[in-house]
C-alpha cells in the first residue's frame, strides 16, 4: 500500500497505518513490537502486557520516531511471552491493536557447548553482488565466538523489519556456523550497504557488502502539475514524501523520458526520508514536465512540477558550448558577453577559478575565452561564466579518459553513517587503487572493496571522525579525488528527573526518592548525581553517585555538621549534566558524635562565675540542664545563665554563684551523648546556711518561673489523599486544555498553587476552583512556557505534577545552505533559514561550538526567519555553521579568503609572443608587473629554470628579466614568465647558416658540416690513418672524423665520452653532457636500475642528459651511476633537511595578558608544515588535556591555553619562540543597581541588581547588617543578576538595603506602606488638605494643610473621602541610575515616571537626544528607557531625563579593555520655578544633590528630592506642618520612607 505525501488537519481519532505482527524470538535476545499511528491531535501511546501498563524502564524501552511506535524488549525471556496490546488516545477518540509475543527457551546443549567465553569474529564475510531486478539474492557469512553470536542484519542503517515486508526477505542459520541473508525478487530501491552485526555478550563484530540492482524500463503517467520557476545558473530541487510498505520505487521523468543521475541530475533519498531531484545550474533547456513515479507490489502514485527557467533580462550574446576533450589535451570555453566593459569571472561550480598556468582567461572585445591546460579527470564538470551580478552561461566540459564516471568533488556524511564511494572506467580495469590522504586503502570489515566489471566501489562503514580526508580513486594515469567531511552528531546531555520527593519521618534521616525524566529512553543517563548544602548557606556538595534511579535514605553520620538540609539531584552521562532539581523542604541531620573530654566539677567563691566546658567529636547541638531543669533562652533573660557553642566545644556560664546554689548537678544531653558535673560555691564565714538573700529569692523565683511550660492550642491538620502517579506525570500537545485535581481534608482547607515555587498567576487562561473536598487547577489552553511542576500547598501537606507541554517538532522549511559561501575578507556574510513556526528556539553553532552574538556576528530574526550576518568577514571565521532547530538543523560550509593582491604583468600586453633570434645572438624576455616585489617564476617547456654563466634571471624595479647573452640552437623552445595570477609566454626561435659539405681530403673533420681547423678526438693519433688537426684544438661535441676509403668518405663516430658532470642542481637534478647526442644512457641508484616514474624522471635535451628527483627526501640519499656503456660517472647525493625555524621570531618574549576564565590562543608559523614542535610551560612539557588544546594546522601551531599563567615556549629541533602569559581577575562590579521600592504592607518586594560577571558572590545588608536566608526572605542568583525577594512584607522591614560585593556596592531605601484610603490614596483618618485655584478645588493626600480663598491655604479638615477632584502630580518613581558598561556593549538608562502621557524629553551632555541607529528611545507604560548600543569611551557623561520639569540625571562610563571600574557619582536634581504662574507659588520641588558610591549604584540619600529617603520628586508638592512658604522659597519634596523634616539628617552612604 502507498501512502500519499501529505495529511489533512482533521484527521481526527488515531488509527493504526500498520499494525504490530506477532513474532517469535530466542531467549536472550531483543524483541521488537512495532506499529504506525496517525491521528490529529497527535496522540498518546500506551503499551501493556496482559492487560497490566508497561513503565519505561530496566529491558523494556519505548521509542516514537514521527508516526512510528515501538516497544524494545532487551533480553527476552520466557516470562517476557504474552499478549501486549497498543493504545493510542487522543482528545478524538482512542483505538488499540494486540499482538503475541514468544520467547522461546534455548537448548541446554548449546548452552554447555558455548560456555566459554571468545570474542566474535568472521571467518566467512559476505560478498558484494550485483544482479538484474527480480532475481533472487543471498548473502552469506560464517561466524564464530562463545557465547555463540547473535547476528542481526542491516541497510544502510536501518533494521531489514523496518525497510521490507516479512515475505521480501528470510534470515537463517545453516550448520557449522554458517549464516544467511536472502532477498526475494529484487527490486532497485533494495539496492545499498548490507552490515551484518555479530553480538557476544557486551562484544560485537560486523562486516558488510554492497548490492547492486540494474532497473527496468519506467512507468508513464502525467497528473497535474504545479508550476516553479528558478533562474538561469541556480539549483532547482523537488522533494516527494511517499509512505509504503514495502517500500515504493521513485522514478523520475522529464517531459516523459526517464532522468539518470549525472553531472547536473543529482537523484537520493534524505535523512527525513524525502526522495530529491536536484537539477543544478538549471539551463533553458531544462524548462518542462518533472514527474515522480511511486510504485511497489500495491500499486502506485504520480506527482508533476512544470519547471520554467528565466533567463536574466542582460544576456550573452553568444553561450557557452558543451566540450568533450580527450584526457591531457586542452579544453577551450568560449562565450560573447553585451558588451566590452562588462567584466565577468569562471566558476568551477561553485569554486571561483583564478587566471593561472592551468586555467589561461583571456579577455578579447566582447569574446571571453577560458582555457583549460593538460586536462584530467578532475577537471570534468560544470563550468560557468557570470557577468558580475548577471547572467551567467553554463556549459559542461567532458573529460575522455579511462574514468567515465568520476568521484564527488566532496561528501558529506553523519558520523555512524555508511560512505559510499562509486567510480566507472571506459573498461574492465586491473592495477586500481583506492587511497585516503595518499595512503591506499586495504580491504577490511569496516572497508569494502569491490569492482564489478567497470564499476568500482569503496564503502566505508558506520564512518568516525578519523575516516575524513581526500579520497582518491586511480587507474593507471588517471586519477579523481572527493573530499569526505564526516559531521559530527550533536549529543544532548540527559533531561531532568522528575517526581523529586523526601521523607523525613524517620529521625535523623532523610529518605530521597525520584523518577527518570519521560524521554530517559531516548537519552539516558548513566548515573544520577545527589549534592546537598545547608539550608541557612553554603554551596553545593556532592555527596552520592548512583546508577539507577530508586530511593536514597541519607544518615545523619553523612554530613560534616549539625545543620538543616536541602538536597538536589541530576542525571548525567559522558555528554554532560542535566539541570538539578531540588527535593522540596529541608530536614535537620546531625552526625552521631562521643566525648572527647567530659564536665569537671566547678569549685568557685560566693559572687564568683562558675564555668562548665565539653567537647565532641563532631558538630552537634545539645541542651544543658540544671537540678534536672532544661535551659533555655529564658534563661539568658534572667541575665544568671549563659550557653556557647563554637565547632565542638559547648560550655555554660553561670555568672555570680551563691552558696544556695552550692551542689547544683550541672547536665550536657545530645543524642547518646549525656555528662553531667557538680557546682561547689564556698560561702563567707558568718553566713547562714539556709538563709536566702532577697537577690537569691528573686533569682529563684526566675528559676521556678521556667518550671511551667508554656501552652498552646492547634489547628487540626491538613490532609491530601495521594494522587496516582500516571495523573501526577502529565504529558499534553500544546493547545490542550490541562485539569490538575487532589482532595483534602477537611474540607474547608484552604491551599495555595505553586508552579516552580512561585505563586500561580490567575487570568484567563489558569483558574483555580474549590468544590468540597476537591481542589482544582485548569489550564484552558496549554503552551510550552506552561511546562512545569505544579504545587497544591496545604500547609502541613502537598502534591506535586510535573506538567510538560510538547509542540509539533520544528522543521527548516528553507536555506541558503545550498548557496556558495566563499567570501573575500571584509564581505558581507549572510546566512539565513525559515522554520515552520515564528516562535522556536534556535541555536548557531560554528565548529561544534554555540555561537554568541557580538558586534563581530550578529544574530537576527524576522517571523520565522533567523539569519547569522558577518559583517565584516575574516579569515578566521572560516569553518562549518550549524543551525539547529530542536531537532533539525542546516549546514553551510563557510571559506573566508584573505584580501588579495592580484599580481598582473602589465607588459607585454599580449599573452603570447614570437620572437626569431639569429644564432649567436642575444635574448632578453621582459615583464613589467603591478607590484614592485612580487615573484616570478620563469619556465621552459614546462620545466622551471634556473640561473646559469649564459642564462641570467635579473629584477629591475617592477621590471624581471630573462637574458641569455649568447643563444644557440637550444635555446629554443616556449618560455613562460609566470607571477601570482597572470602568466605571459614566449616562443622563441633560433635560426643559423647551413651550408654544403666542402671538398674533403682523408682524416678532415666537420662540425655540423662545415670544415673545422680544430676538432681531434680525444686520444687520437697524429699519424696514421687520422691527420693531425691544425691548431690542437680541444675535441667538441659534434665533430665527425671523414675516412677516404676506396675514394668515399666514410663518417666514422668516436667513441661516447662523459666529457664533464654537471653540478647538481638544489632541486636533485643530475646532468652530464655526453660527446654525442643521440646515445641512451642508464641510471642506476644503489646498484638498481632506475625507471622512468612520476618520482624520478629520465630527460634527454640534446646532448644533456637528466636524472630529476622531485620531491627529494632522505630516502633519496645514496650513489647515482649514469653508464653510457662506453664510459660511466658516479654521483653521491647526501640530502639534508631545512632546518626548521619560526618565521618571524625575533628572539624576544611576547607578552600577552587575560581576563580569568578566557582563553588564550598562542600561536606561530613554522618554516616547514611537517615539522614537530614541543610545547613548554615554566620549563616543563605541556600535556594536552582539557585546559590545554594543542592543534597544528599546515605551517601553523596553536597552543590553547585556559587561564593559566606562565612562561610558555614553542620548542622546534632548530629554534624557538617564548610567550609571557600573565593572568588577572575581572573585578566584580556592578552594572545596575539597586533601586529604592515601596511598596504595602502584605506584598512582594524585590530588590534587584546586575555584575559584570556571572561568577561573583554578594552578601546583602540591611541597616548595617547581613542577612541570610529565612521564609520569608530569598536570596536568588540567576547568571549576572542578583536578586533578594522579600514575602509578605511588615512595617518592621523598611530600611536601608545593601549588596556588596569585594570590589564595591549599591544601596537602596525600601518603604513599606499600611492601607490606603480608597479614594484619595491616604491614610484611614488623616487629614487632608485642599487648596482652591481660581474654580478648581484640588484635594492633597498624606499631610496637613490649610483650605481658605481661591488661591490661599485654610486649616486642616478631615478627609471627606467624597472629593474627587485631583490635580495632574508628575512623580519619578524610579530614578535613573548611573551605568559603567564594558567598551562595545550596550548601555540601557531606565526610569518610571507618573502617570502615562508625561511628556519625557531626553539630554545627554546637556544635548538634546536625536535617535538614530545608536540612539534609541522607548516607552512602555511609566516606563520611559534610553539606549546607548555599542558604547565607545567618548561616550562618556551625564544622561538627562526631564518629565515635564522635573529632571533625573545619572552617568554614563565606558570601561575600556583591561581598565578597572572606579568610582562614579550619581546625581538626582529635582529642579522647579521658585513661582509657578498657574498653580501659585512654589510649585517645583527642591533640589537635593547626594554622592553615589559604586558603579551603577548609588548611596543613601542619593538622588533624594527634598531630603526624601526615596529617589521620588513630585511636581506640586504640599507646604510642611500647614504654614504656606515665603514667597521665592523652594519647598522640599516629601518623601515616602523617611518624614520630609528640616532636622531629618540625611543618611551616610557606607
Amino acid at each position: 500500500m502507498v501512502g500519499t505525501a501529505t495529511r489533512s488537519a482533521g484527521d481526527g481519532a488515531p488509527r493504526f497505518l500498520a499494525y504490530p505482527r506477532a513474532i517469535t524470538v530466542q531467549s536472550g535476545t531483543d524483541a521488537v513490537l512495532s506499529c504506525q499511528i496517525t491521528g490529529d491531535p497527535q496522540p498518546s501511546i500506551l503499551w501493556e502486557k496482559d492487560k497490566t501498563p508497561i513503565k519505561p524502564s530496566g529491558r523494556f524501552h519505548v521509542e516514537a520516531k514521527g508516526d512510528l511506535y515501538s516497544l524494545l524488549v532487551s533480553h527476552a525471556t520466557p516470562q517476557d511471552s504474552g499478549l501486549y496490546i497498543c493504545k493510542a488516545k487522543n482528545s478524538v477518540g482512542e483505538t488499540y491493536a494486540a499482538a503475541t509475543l514468544k520467547v522461546e527457551a534455548g537448548e541446554p546443549q548449546e548452552e554447555e557447548r558455548c560456555s566459554s567465553s571468545e570474542a566474535p569474529s568472521f571467518l566467512v564475510a559476505p560478498s558484494s553482488t550485483r544482479v538484474c531486478r527480480g532475481e533472487d539474492v543471498m548473502f552469506t557469512c560464517r561466524v564464530s565466538g562463545q557465547p555463540c553470536p547473535v547476528l542481526e542484519w542491516e541497510k544502510d542503517g536501518h533494521k531489514l523489519s523496518d525497510l521490507f515486508e516479512t515475505s521480501h526477505f528470510a534470515v537463517g542459520q545453516e550448520p557449522e556456523d554458517w549464516h544467511f541473508l536472502k532477498l526475494f525478487g529484487a527490486r532497485p530501491p533494495d539496492g545499498g550497504v548490507y552490515v551484518c552485526r555479530a553480538r557476544s555478550g557486551s562484544r560485537e563484530a560486523l562486516a558488510a557488502a554492497v548490492l547492486l540492482v540494474e532497473s527496468r524500463a519506467l512507468l508513464d503517467g502525467v497528473p497535474g502539475a504545479k508550476a516553479f520557476a528558478v533562474t538561469v545558473g541556480k539549483h532547482a530541487k523537488f522533494r516527494c514524501y511517499v509512505t509504503g510498505k514495502p517500500k515504493p520505487e521513485i522514478v523520475w521523468q522529464k517531459d516523459g523520458e526517464p532522468l539518470a543521475p549525472g553531472r547536473r541530475h543529482l537523484v537520493y533519498e534524505d535523512r527525513e526520508g524525502y526522495f530529491i531531484l536536484k537539477v543544478l545550474y538549471c539551463k533553458p533547456q531544462d524548462q518542462g514536465l518533472y514527474v515522480c513515479t511511486a510504485s511497489n507490489t500495491a500499486g502506485q502514485t504520480l506527482s508533476a512540477v512544470q519547471l520554467q527557467v528565466k533567463e536574466h533580462r542582460l544576456r550573452f550574446q553568444v553561450q557557452l558550448a558543451d566540450v568533450e576533450v580527450a584526457e591531457r589535451e586542452d579544453a577551450v570555453l568560449e562565450c560573447q558577453v553585451p558588451l566590452e566593459t562588462i567584466p565577468t569571472a569562471w566558476y568551477l561550480e561553485d569554486r571561483e577559478l583564478q587566471p593561472s598556468h592551468k586555467y589561461v582567461m583571456e579577455e578579447r572585445g566582447v569574446v571571453r575565452r577560458l582555457t583549460i591546460r593538460d586536462a584530467r579527470t578532475d577537471d570534468d564538470g560544470i563550468y560557468l561564466c557570470q557577468m558580475k551580478d548577471k547572467g551567467r552561461s553554463i556549459a559542461e566540459v567532458s573529460v575522455r579518459g579511462m574514468i567515465v564516471k568520476r568521484l564527488p568533488r566532496k561528501l558529506d556524511v553523519m558520523e555512524g553513517e555508511n560512505a559510499v564511494f562509486c567510480v566507472e572506467t571506459r573498461e574492465a580495469a586491473e592495477g586500481t587503487c583506492w587511497s585516503r590522504d595518499g595512503l591506499q586503502l586495504r580491504e577490511s570489515l569496516r572497508t569494502v572493496l569491490k569492482s564489478f566489471g567497470r564499476t568500482h566501489l569503496l564503502v566505508l562503514v558506520h564512518v568516525t571522525r578519523q575516516d575524513a580526508g581526500i579520497i582518491s580513486f586511480t587507474v593507471g594515469e588517471s586519477q579523481t579525488s572527493s573530499q569526505l567531511r564526516v559531521k559530527c552528531v550533536k549529543r544532548d546531555p540527559p533531561s531532568t528527573p522528575v517526581a523529586a520527593e523526601m521523607s523525613v519521618a524517620e529521625s535523623n534521616a532523610a529518605l530521597l526518592a525520584w523518577c527518570p525524566a519521560p524521554d530517559a529512553h531516548l537519552r539516558p543517563p548513566s548515573r544520577y548525581l545527589l549534592e546537598r548544602r545547608e539550608a541557612a548557606e553554603g554551596e553545593w556538595v556532592q555527596c552520592l553517585a548512583t546508577d539507577l534511579p530508586s530511593r536514597v535514605r541519607v544518615l545523619g553520620d553523612s554530613v560534616p555538621r549539625e545543620a538543616d538540609y536541602c538536597f538536589r539531584v541530576c542525571a548525567a552521562n559522558e555528554h554532560g549534566r542535566s539541570s538539578p532539581v531540588e527535593f522540596p523542604g529541608s530536614v535537620h541531620l546531625a552526625p552521631a558524635a562521643r566525648l572527647e573530654r567530659g564536665l569537671q566539677d566547678v569549685r568557685v567563691r560566693d559572687g564568683e562565675d562558675a564555668r562548665f566546658s565539653l567537647e565532641l567529636s563532631a558538630v552537634v547541638n545539645g541542651t544543658w540542664f540544671l537540678d534536672g531543669t532544661r535551659l533555655g533562652e529564658e534563661e539568658e533573660a534572667c541575665g544568671r545563665c549563659s550557653m556557647r557553642h563554637r565547632g565542638m566545644e559547648h560550655s555554660l556560664l553561670i555568672r555570680g554563684a551563691r552558696v544556695a546554689d552550692s551542689g547544683a548537678q550541672v547536665t550536657f544531653v545530645s543524642g547518646e551523648v549525656r555528662d553531667s558535673a557538680t557546682l561547689h560555691v564556698q560561702g563567707e564565714q558568718g553566713a547562714r546556711p539556709g538563709v536566702l538573700l532577697r537577690e537569691e529569692q528573686r533569682g529563684l523565683s526566675c528559676w521556678r518561673m521556667l518550671l511551667t511550660p508554656p501552652q498552646c492550642l492547634s489547628a487540626p491538620q491538613v490532609h491530601i489523599a495521594p494522587v496516582p502517579e500516571a495523573e501526577r506525570l502529565r504529558e499534553v500537545p500544546a493547545g490542550l486544555p490541562v485539569l490538575l485535581e487532589c482532595h483534602v481534608s477537611p474540607p474547608g482547607a484552604l491551599v495555595r498553587w505553586l508552579k516552580d515555587g512561585e505563586a500561580v498567576p490567575l487570568d484567563d487562561v489558569i483558574a483555580v476552583q474549590a468544590e468540597g473536598c476537591v481542589r482544582r487547577l485548569l489550564l484552558r489552553s496549554a503552551g510550552p512556557l506552561d511546562t512545569g511542576m505544579y504545587t497544591c500547598d496545604a500547609g502541613d501537606d502537598a502534591v506535586s505534577f510535573v506538567v510538560t507541554v510538547t509542540e509539533a517538532p520544528v522543521r527548516i522549511v528553507s536555506s541558503n545552505e545550498e548557496a556558495p559561501h566563499t567570501y573575500v575578507a571584509g564581505q558581507r556574510v549572510e546566512l539565513w533559514c525559515q522554520l515552520s513556526r515564528p516562535v522556536a528556539l534556535v541555536r548557531w553553532y560554528k565548529d561544534g561550538e554555540e555561537v554568541e552574538a557580538d558586534k563581530s556576528l550578529v544574530l537576527e530574526q524576522e517571523g520565522p526567519r533567523h539569519r547569522l550576518v558577518l559583517p565584516c568577514a575574516r579569515p578566521q571565521d572560516t569553518g562549518e555553521f550549524v543551525c539547529d532547530a530542536s531537532g533539525d538543523s542546516v549546514f553551510y560550509t563557510v571559506t573566508v579568503a584573505p584580501v588579495r593582491i592580484v599580481m598582473r604583468i602589465l607588459h607585454p600586453a599580449q599573452r603570447s609572443l614570437e620572437l626569431l633570434v639569429q644564432v649567436p645572438g642575444r635574448v632578453e624576455l621582459r615583464c613589467e608587473l603591478s607590484v614592485l616585489d612580487a615573484p616570478v617564476r620563469w619556465f621552459k617547456d614546462g620545466l622551471e629554470v634556473d640561473e646559469t654563466d649564459n642564462l641570467l634571471l635579473l629584477a629591475e624595479g617592477p621590471w624581471r628579466c630573462l637574458v641569455i647573452p649568447r643563444s644557440s640552437a637550444e635555446d629554443a623552445g616556449e618560455y613562460i614568465c609566470e607571477s601570482k595570477d597572470e602568466a605571459v609566454s614566449f616562443d622563441v626561435k633560433v635560426s643559423g647558416c647551413h651550408g654544403v659539405f666542402p671538398r674533403l681530403g682523408e682524416g678532415d673533420w666537420l662540425l655540423r658540416g662545415d670544415e673545422a681547423s680544430g676538432c681531434p678526438p680525444a686520444g687520437s693519433p697524429s699519424t696514421g690513418a687520422h691527420l693531425g688537426l691544425t691548431g690542437g684544438a680541444s675535441p667538441g661535441p659534434h665533430c665527425l672524423c671523414v675516412a677516404l676509403h676506396n675514394s668515399h668518405a666514410i663518417l666514422a663516430e668516436p667513441p661516447v665520452r662523459i666529457l664533464q658532470p654537471r653540478r647538481p642542481l638544489p632541486d636533485l637534478v643530475l646532468e652530464v653532457h655526453l660527446s654525442h647526442a643521440h646515445r641512451e644512457v642508464k641510471w642506476y641508484k644503489d646498484g638498481e636500475k632506475l625507471q622512468d616514474t612520476g618520482h624520478v624522471r629520465l630527460e634527454e635535451d640534446g646532448a644533456h642528459r637528466s636524472l630529476v628527483v622531485l620531491g627529494a627526501t632522505g630516502r633519496d640519499a645514496g650513489e647515482y651511476l649514469c653508464d653510457t656503456g662506453d664510459d660511466s660517472i658516479v654521483f653521491f647525493v647526501t640530502v639534508e633537511e631545512p632546518p626548521v625555524t619560526i618565521v618571524g621570531s625575533t628572539g624576544a618574549m611576547e607578552h600577552h595578558c587575560l581576563v580569568a576564565g578566557e582563553d588564550l590562543v598562542l600561536a606561530c608559523e613554522l618554516s616547514r608544515p611537517d615539522a614537530t614542535v614541543r610545547w613548554l610551560r615554566d620549563g616543563q612539557e605541556v600535556q594536552p588535556g582539557e585546559r590545554v588544546q594543542v592543534k597544528a594546522c599546515g605551517v601553523l601551531r596553536q597552543l590553547t591555553v585556559c587561564g593559566d599563567a606562565g612562561t610558555y615556549t614553542c620548542l622546534s629541533p632548530h629554534d624557538q619562540m617564548q610567550f609571557d602569559v600573565s593572568v588577572r581577575e575581572l573585578r566584580v562590579k556592578f552594572l545596575r543597581g539597586l533601586s529604592d521600592v515601596r511598596v504595602r504592607q502584605g506584598e512582594r518586594a524585590v530588590l534587584w541588581c546586575e555584575l559584570c560577571k556571572a561568577r561573583g558572590d554578594v552578601v546583602w545588608r540591611k541597616d548595617g547588617w547581613a542577612l541570610a536566608p529565612g521564609p520569608r526572605r530569598q536570596m536568588m542568583a540567576e547568571g549576572r543578576e542578583r536578586s533578594l525577594v522579600l514575602s509578605r512584607v511588615e512595617p518592621e522591614d523598611a530600611g536601608e538595603y545593601c549588596c556588596e560585593s569585594n570590589d564595591d556596592q549599591t544601596l537602596a531605601m525600601l518603604t513599606v506602606q499600611g492601607e490606603l484610603c480608597p479614594r484619595l490614596g491616604h491614610h484611614p483618618g488623616d487629614l487632608c488638605a485642599m487648596g482652591v485655584v481660581g474654580k478648581l478645588g484640588t484635594v492633597m493626600a498624606g499631610g496637613a494643610g490649610m483650605l481658605s480663598g481661591s488661591a490661599g491655604w485654610g486649616s486642616p479638615v478631615p478627609c471627606p473621602n467624597a472629593l474627587a477632584v485631583v490635580p495632574r502630580v508628575v512623580e519619578i518613581i524610579t530614578e535613573l541610575q548611573s551605568l559603567t558598561v564594558l567598551e562595545g556593549e550596550d548601555a540601557t538608562f531606565k526610569c518610571l515616571v507618573s502617570p502615562e502621557d508625561v511628556a519625557m524629553t531626553w539630554q545627554l551632555n546637556g544635548q538634546p537626544v536625536v535617535p538614530g541607529k545608536r540612539l534609541l528611545v522607548t516607552r512602555s507604560g511609566l516606563c520611559h528607557s534610553l539606549t546607548l548600543r555599542q558604547c565607545q569611551p567618548g561616550d562618556a557623561g551625564t544622561v538627562t531625563a526631564n518629565a515635564e520639569g522635573l529632571v533625573s540625571t545619572a552617568r554614563l562610563s565606558v570601561q575600556g579593555e583591561g581598565e578597572g571600574a572606579g568610582w562614579g557619582t550619581a546625581q538626582g536634581t529635582a529642579p522647579g520655578p521658585a513661582t509657578d504662574p498657574v498653580h501659585g507659588p512654589c510649585r517645583g520641588a527642591g533640589a537635593v544633590h547626594a554622592e553615589a558610591a559604586g558603579r551603577g549604584g548609588r548611596g543613601a540619600g542619593g538622588c533624594v528630592p527634598g531630603g526624601g529617603g526615596e529617589p521620588r520628586g513630585r511636581r506640586g508638592a504640599v507646604a510642611e506642618a500647614g504654614h504656606p512658604p515665603p514667597a521665592g522659597q523652594q519647598v522640599p519634596a516629601a518623601g515616602v520612607g523617611v518624614p520630609a523634616h528640616p532636622h531629618h539628617p540625611l543618611p551616610r552612604p557606607r
